[in-house]
């Protein structure tokens, strides 16, 4: 599978987005139950994938929040969002998703941040469930498979990653480019990462991972490949250049072959052999990414087209897409990212990859569907993380409540009777919420004059992705201020009487 990173260099068979502004820092809160290419903002534009999008005017409101770039992986899916944080979304079995190092469930279509990231201007995926980022300073993060975000040492000026199935390879300012063997999943990061030079290139514009071979972008229009080792410590080999590709803008790999797109909006085909052949030259193609299974280009007339073993079964244009700006060929699922910020996902959601329920039998999506944005969650002011995300239903934003409980110092407890779940209690500020599972309400007992009330729930209390949920108006009948901005996919809960007393 090909691997690209989205910024503003061509990434891995995963791809990213970049651009981004300012992210709040974070500490990482963890949930007490329940029980995997990039590109690199440079002065040339080589591929669409490591390029960030601006949204139109209509859609620019003040302090909207939207994506600017997206890569599909191996079941889950990666964002970068215009302030710099990174969201994910699908599979978590294996720690894809990079949330937590003991903690895995089965999916969520509700996106979650990644924690300890900020500033991001490249990300990149595998299909290994490997994930790099590049900040604005220039230093790369790795995460997933197991792992939280930890920097990659002694790299500080990065533009752009790109996470292969079995290494990674970095692009520098000056030009040059680095690799490394990725870890294997039992293994520490600090116990096989060696970062080796790719001697002989430079001017280089654009990286790529195809399986055990790198290859780079020059300024020039040419393209050079090298094999990667496959022993840790061992060199890379010396770069060759590649013959009958000239004047190419962008590069992206497919496994087991290179799909590369020259300045006059065609794409080229290098086979096994090293012969390059005309691929749709019927379409003028301004993006395009791909992996072992099919090939998705996007148009300079902004339409999308599917070749090979898509993942709905069929091959032509995708339909029910508009604006779109780029495009990422996940493994068995299909993304695309507008004009507008907005992500749309189509084909197999068995993990809810696609960023939504499936809509159709088999787990299938074949409209494209749109991604959630993703919420920001504030306790008295500062950003507030759990390895479970907060989820946007139609009528509400459902918390994960063990988490948010233990954070604000409130106490939640899971009520049995002779073994089976009875009611939820939540006790704050002298008052106790009582909860009976699938009641839309909630009674509440207060030490005061007020007594008990009964109060309507917008929806009954739920649990996803195995962490206990609760609409967040509940908490307002706690004494606490809680409001939820759409807008800016932020919900702030706010105790005030405890900030007047620590002034």
């Amino acid at each position: 599978m090909n691997n690209r990173s989205k910024g503003n260099v061509k990434k891995p068979r995963r791809f990213a987005i970049t651009l981004a502004a300012t992210l709040v820092a974070s500490s990482l809160l963890m949930e007490l139950t329940a029980v995997p290419t990039t590109y690199a903002a440079t002065n040339v534009q080589p591929s669409t994938s490591n390029i960030s999008v601006q949204p139109t005017a209509s859609s620019n409101a003040e302090k909207k929040l939207y994506y600017t770039a997206v890569q599909g992986a191996y079941y889950y899916t990666v964002a970068l969002r215009s302030d710099g944080s990174v969201w994910a979304w699908g599979r978590n079995l294996w720690g894809e998703l990079g949330v937590s190092e003991n903690v895995r469930y089965r999916h969520t279509f509700s996106p979650i941040r990644i924690p300890k990231l900020s500033n991001v201007t490249v990300i990149s995926s595998s299909g290994g469930g490997n994930n790099a980022a590049i900040q604005a300073d220039g230093t790369i993060w790795e995460w997933g498979n197991g792992k939280m975000p930890h920097q990659v040492p002694d790299i500080t000026s990065a533009t752009n990653v790109t996470v292969g199935a079995f290494s990674t390879i970095a692009l520098l300012q000056d030009g040059t480019v680095l690799s490394w063997q990725n870890p294997a999943q039992a293994v520490g990061p600090e116990h096989t990462r060696k970062l080796q030079t790719i001697s002989g290139i430079k001017d280089i514009i654009q990286v790529e991972s195809v399986g055990m071979h790198g290859y780079a972008l020059k300024k020039d229009g040419s393209v050079w490949t090298w094999n990667e080792p496959n022993e840790s410590g061992k060199a890379p080999s010396k770069p060759t250049k590649l013959k009958g590709l000239t004047n190419i803008s962008s590069i992206t790999g497919a496994d087991a072959s290179l799909l590369a797109l020259d300045k006059r909006g065609k794409v080229w085909q290098l086979d096994l052999k090293g012969k390059t052949n005309p691929f749709h030259h019927e379409l003028k193609v301004k993006k395009m990414d791909a992996n072992s299974s099919y090939t998705l280009l996007l148009t300079t007339s902004a339409e999308v087209y599917s070749y090979g073993r898509t993942v709905t079964g069929k091959e032509g244009k995708v339909n029910h897409l508009s604006g779109i700006t780029d495009v990422s060929a996940g493994y068995h699922h299909s993304l695309a990212l507008s004009s507008e910020g907005t992500v749309w996902g189509w084909g197999s959601d068995k993990y809810q990859e696609a960023g939504a329920p499936a809509t159709s039998s088999g787990g299938m999506v074949y409209k494209p569907v749109q991604a959630k944005l993703g919420t920001d969650v504030y306790l008295n002011g500062d950003l507030f993380q759990s390895m479970y995300p907060a989820v946007e239903t139609p009528k509400t934003v459902q918390l994960p409540i063990k988490a948010i409980a233990a954070a604000l110092g409130a106490e939640f407890e899971v009520h049995k009777a002779e073994g089976s779940l009875n009611y939820y209690t939540l006790k704050y500020n002298n008052r106790t919420i009582t909860i009976n599972p699938n009641e839309a309400h909630y009674q509440i007992t207060s030490m005061d004059a007020s007594g008990e009330q009964l109060i309507e729930l917008s929806e009954p209390i739920n649990n996803y992705s195995g962490a206990i949920t609760v609409p967040f108006e509940v908490l307002r009948a706690l004494g606490l201020n809680v409001s939820w901005d759409p807008m800016r996919a932020m919900l702030s809960i706010d105790d005030v009487d405890k900030k007047k007393s620590e002034l």
